[in-house]
């Protein structure tokens, strides 16, 4: 297939250029085939490839945190699939989501505000490494505890305080940017959410040999007890900002009477993730998905119900144009679009 891929973060793209697929890139980031510089309808984005020989089959949309740049997707004469990956963030998602034939969604809480062409879509890694023995595992494993991501974050602005007040009381490595030698290395990786997601660094700190201890939101919605075994593949979670519990949590797994437990769980939480986690998985998916969609032709249903379709897809654009959250002049180019669609 000819896969059109839309949005800065590569996830599994390397995986399904493995399986076969030629992708073509399209984002605001300059390691893209083709870089946004502004809102452009998805049409012109089909146009611009074929100019250069690439016709694409299918389009994906792979959230990236960022606004919507692309419009008119719901016009495309090809099966599209959104995965929408920070949905908690985006109050838009669930109105844009209508352009498309289907929505792979990252986060189970989220699963009410998209359709039943929908299904539950996790994070995973894309780093892996198959755990090594007992022996090996505790000589490689010289760091402790530690963290790997952003201080300070506007969508998670309990995190300084959570991890001031950790290191005051337990030893802890924190640093910023390549996380795979730090999560060689580390026995446990603290994990800190915004709203008690089951957030990327939860599969890669398992898939490349460490123990995850996350903390949660105590909310029936959330499904980290339907992917993990507490105590099993997982370290319990700890209250979401309980300092204390997490202290008490590392000093408890990291004891010598506790060793054996500890890389028992590392083990069999690799094992878990390598196998049902990683990029891989999730591009086999998007690579059956779309083969499936390709043969039913999907995307004539959604013409079918394009009129019903736009008016949601307008609403979306139109809320950005009038979110205090949204630049003025970001909010002048969504006024645009709700008159183009």
């Amino acid at each position: 297939m000819n896969i059109l891929y839309y949005g800065k973060n590569r996830y599994f793209i390397d995986e399904l250029i493995e399986l076969g697929n030629r992708v073509f890139t399209v984002g605001e980031h300059t390691r893209c085939d083709y870089v946004l510089h502004g809102a452009m309808s998805a049409n012109s984005i089909v146009a611009h490839c074929s100019s250069l020989g690439f016709y694409p089959d299918v389009f994906f949309y792979a959230d990236d945190s960022t606004l919507p740049h692309l419009y008119k997707i719901e016009e495309l004469a090809m099966p599209t699939i959104f995965f929408s990956m920070d949905t908690y963030c985006h109050f838009w998602h669930s109105d844009f989501s209508q352009a498309f034939d289907y929505c792979l969604y990252a986060q189970k809480e989220v699963s009410n505000q998209f359709s039943e062409k929908s299904e539950l879509f996790p994070l995973f890694s894309k780093h892996n490494i198959q755990i090594e023995s007992k022996e090996e595992w505790l000589q490689k494993r010289d760091i402790p505890v530690a963290f790997v991501g952003t201080i300070g974050h506007r969508n998670n602005s309990d995190r300084d305080t959570f991890f001031r007040l950790f290191r005051a009381f337990h030893p802890i490595i924190i640093v910023h940017g390549d996380y795979v030698p730090v999560y060689q290395r580390a026995k446990i990786v603290l994990n800190q959410t915004a709203v008690g997601e089951i957030n990327f660094r939860t599969f890669e700190a398992m898939a490349l040999g460490s123990c995850c201890l996350s903390d949660h939101v105590p909310t029936d919605k959330n499904a980290v007890s339907e992917f993990f075994k507490f105590g099993v593949n997982s370290l319990p979670t700890f209250p979401k900002n309980d300092v204390s519990k997490a202290v008490d949590f590392c000093i408890h797994y990291l004891s010598k009477e506790q060793e054996e437990l500890l890389y028992e769980i590392a083990k069999a939480g690799n094992e878990y993730v390598l196998k049902n986690h990683t990029a891989m998985v999730r591009a086999l998916r998007v690579n059956e998905l779309f083969s499936q969609f390709l043969k039913d032709e999907i995307w004539k249903k959604r013409f079918e119900e394009l009129a019903e379709r736009k008016m949601k897809i307008k609403r979306a654009f139109y809320e950005l144009s009038v979110h205090n959250d949204v630049l003025p002049i970001l909010q002048e180019i969504y006024q645009d679009i709700c008159h183009k669609i």
